[in-house]
């Protein structure tokens, strides 16, 4: 038997994803806006220690922000905002358009740790990150949302460490006639 606080559970929910997606200069204005889906097999809410942990299959929505993985944990601040957000997988997906103008930003990695407050996101372990066809991998990848810097470690495990790959697309001419 299950006993759950629905609405305290829903509340969470609700303010866990729009913490995600409330900053407005690295996501569409409209994401905040949006309903926020999620989907899981299960579901566990740990009022007194803010943390909601989804597993099985688990995909959160709201406007162009998507995050799927086998586990989704959502750890929240005593004021219900999202403190972190760890998802894993093989791999844990994350997207979401960060203007108008700009490609949609896509990240895998087995593990994503989204930091809201510090708009960070850190992929571990076959991580990737790719936006309007420049691909960046390798086993770690940090990016300050809010600077736009990303920092990629390899693994230097002696002769078979592992490099940082960079593919950068070339450029496309614009021809006016």
């Amino acid at each position: 038997m299950i006993l759950v606080n629905f609405h305290r559970c829903a509340l969470m929910l609700s303010l866990s994803v729009m913490a995600l997606t409330s900053t407005h200069t690295h996501a569409l204005p409209s994401d905040r806006l949006q309903e926020t889906r999620a989907s899981a097999e299960n579901v566990v809410f740990d009022q007194k220690k803010g943390i909601a942990t989804y597993t099985g299959a688990v995909k959160v929505q709201q406007g162009s922000l998507v995050v799927t993985a086998d586990s989704i944990v959502i750890e929240t601040n005593t004021d219900g905002s999202v403190k972190r957000m760890i998802a894993t997988g093989a791999p844990a997906q994350f997207q979401q358009q960060p203007e108008e103008d700009q490609g949609v930003i896509t990240a895998s990695a087995h593990s994503i740790t989204y930091t809201p407050d510090k708009k960070h996101l850190l992929l571990i372990e076959n991580a990737s990150l790719e936006q309007d066809g420049a691909v960046m991998s390798g086993p770690r990848i940090d990016y300050d949302l809010v600077k736009e810097v990303m920092r990629a470690a390899g693994n230097n495990n002696g002769t078979s460490g592992q490099r940082i790959e960079i593919v950068i697309p070339p450029k496309t001419e614009t021809t006016t006639e």
